[in-house]
């Protein structure tokens, strides 16, 4: 026996006679799961919770009945089969066909498979763009209440349920979904009324007034320091400024900070009433105090707007909700308040009685 033969002898009793160590013992978890299991319907009442659980359903409805995409592929490809077999029959012989005529009865039988297999995929595409909208439209309706219960609930804030307004009186004459489309037009237009308020110039009275604040500060800064030249015969301290710029050219950008000079700030404290009367009229000729809102007047604005809003898409939801009882086709919007869909409000409540300030579902609250 060689020594090839030894070594293979060896490495074979080696492996006969391993025993496989005991598995490692598994951590203690007194009996809790460490996957989080939370939910966010838990902070919802019945009530909404219900309603929760509808779109979830609807979404996975609308999901289930969604023509598969290997259907819609079978269907093209019985689409250009039929075409090619068409061709074949058609084209002359130098291009590999027969040169049949159109009347031949082969040809019109051809013809008549690729007009049904092209109306098949026409109506299976057709299908398919218009319930995978549907879905679509649904799906991000209850991402967008899900994302809100976990990550836009204000701080101190508990959901509660609202007071159930019902859904609004419809007009003569008029349908659910005239009604939905009344309502979403009436949002667009409290919208359009809530973007005018944000982009509202303020009074010239105010802008006056910060400027001087502004000029004053800044004057402070500017003040030379004559001290050392009074005290030790040194020199004049002139205000400085920390300047950081960006260094470009190299394999990777690099900062730079560099001290110079605040000209502005010196300019400021030299002539201080010329820069304040020159800000004066530049302000003056860009004010537009007939638009103009103080930051009282927007912010009471802005809240009677948002009110105006939050009830209005209530009504809407109601509206929807009840036109999908009805199994009329509409589905809510995507950027609809998750308060007004829900049917929730936000309650403030005190810091003790507050939910603790840990993500649900990683956290257990342990009481004595």
């Amino acid at each position: 026996m060689d020594w090839r033969e030894q070594v293979i002898n060896m490495a074979q009793q080696a492996v006969a006679g391993f025993t496989p160590a005991p598995a490692s013992p598994q951590p203690f978890s007194a009996g809790i799961s460490l996957t989080p299991t939370f939910d966010v319907i838990e902070l919802l009442p019945e009530a909404a919770a219900d309603k929760l659980r509808a779109l979830r359903q609807r979404s996975d409805d609308l999901h289930a009945i969604i023509p598969p995409g290997e259907d819609v592929r079978q269907a093209s490809m019985a689409k250009i089969d039929a075409a090619n077999a068409l061709r074949r029959l058609t084209d002359h012989p130098q291009d590999f066909g027969f040169g049949l005529k159109p009347d031949d009865r082969r040809v019109i039988e051809a013809q008549r498979t690729l007009e049904k297999a092209t109306a098949d995929f026409e109506r299976l595409k057709q299908l398919q763009e218009t319930r995978a909208a549907a879905w679509q439209s649904a799906s991000q309706a209850k991402a967008a209440c899900e994302g809100y219960l976990r990550h836009g609930v204000p701080g101190y804030c508990q959901i509660d349920a609202a007071v159930d307004v019902g859904p609004p009186n419809l007009n003569k004459g008029e349908t659910i979904l005239d009604a939905v489309e009344r309502h979403r037009r009436r949002c667009r237009e409290l919208k359009a009324d809530l973007h005018r308020i944000q982009s509202a110039p303020f009074p010239s009275v105010y802008a006056k007034q910060q400027m001087r604040e502004q000029i004053e500060a800044l004057a402070l800064l500017g003040v030379p320091t004559v001290s050392l030249l009074i005290e030790h015969d040194g020199r004049i301290v002139w205000p400085m400024q920390m300047i950081r710029s960006e260094v470009r050219g190299g394999e990777h950008p690099a900062l730079a900070f560099a001290e110079m000079h605040d000209a502005v700030a010196l300019v400021a404290w030299l002539h201080k009433d010329a820069l304040i009367a020159a800000l004066d009229r530049e302000i003056a000729s860009e004010a537009d105090d007939k638009a103009a809102m103080s930051h009282e007047a927007r912010q009471k604005a802005e809240a009677e707007t948002m009110g105006d809003l939050l009830a209005v898409e209530r009504h809407e939801a109601a509206l929807v909700w009840r036109a999908q009882a009805q199994g009329l086709p509409v589905e809510h919007r995507s950027d609809i308040n998750p308060l007004a869909l829900l049917g929730v409000r936000l309650v403030t409540v005190s810091r003790s009685d507050a939910l603790p300030e840990t993500t649900p579902g990683f956290s257990w609250d342990v009481r004595r």
